[in-house]
């Protein structure tokens, strides 16, 4: 089997990170090698960006936070995506480029156009496939704070955060057989059942 480049995608609290794990299982089932990452911060400099746009105390204009984060994908892509898939390694990234056209483009209101033609040009590869976890805002914002304390992201307002959830089922209305939508409202075990029905169907 070719090595696929898998992606998770939802707003704060959607359950991300948890359901990696039901993905590694599921590939170790299959006897699949993988590796996981996760932006920003899935390399050396990926590490020193994120601590700059998740830090509550720093101050970046939307075009700024959009570039760090480019900067860092154009960067993972080069140093472990690209490398380990002609590995014939799977990747599976916590956010990829959907996060950047979801938070800048619909969070911050920039715009997918505007999304668009910054990164053309770059050469920006597209997963294989995309989960997108996704639930009420209301109930994602109350997952996030009893998680940890609020980065620079999970501090701001409502509508920023419904803006956000928004884009990301209009990305998935559009582009239907590469992003897979997942119930993050159901319980842990319904919602794992979820994924592996989609890993089943994909693989």
């Amino acid at each position: 089997m070719n090595p696929l480049f898998i992606t998770l995608e939802g707003i704060e609290g959607s359950g991300k990170s948890t359901n990696i794990k039901v993905i590694n299982n599921y590939l170790n089932d299959k006897n699949i090698n993988y590796i996981n990452t996760r932006e920003p911060g899935g390399s050396e400099v990926g590490d020193q960006l994120r601590n700059i746009l998740l830090n509550t105390e720093k101050k970046l204009s939307n075009q700024t936070e959009l570039l760090l984060m480019l900067a860092d994908r154009v960067n993972h892509i080069e140093t472990l995506i690209q490398p380990n898939l002609e590995k014939g390694i799977t990747v599976i990234s916590d956010r990829f480029m959907d996060s950047s056209y979801a938070y800048q483009g619909g969070g911050r209101e920039m715009g997918l156009d505007t999304i668009t033609k910054i990164i053309d040009g770059l050469n920006i590869i597209q997963p294989n496939l995309t989960l997108l976890f996704d639930l009420p805002v209301e109930m994602a914002l109350e997952r996030a704070r009893k998680r940890s304390k609020l980065d620079r992201f999970e501090s701001e307002d409502y509508d920023f955060h419904q803006r956000i959830r928004e884009t990301y089922l209009f990305l998935a209305e559009e582009d239907s057989e590469r992003i897979k939508i997942i119930d993050a409202s159901k319980d842990i075990e319904e919602v794992e059942s979820q994924v592996r029905k989609i890993l089943e169907q994909k693989l």
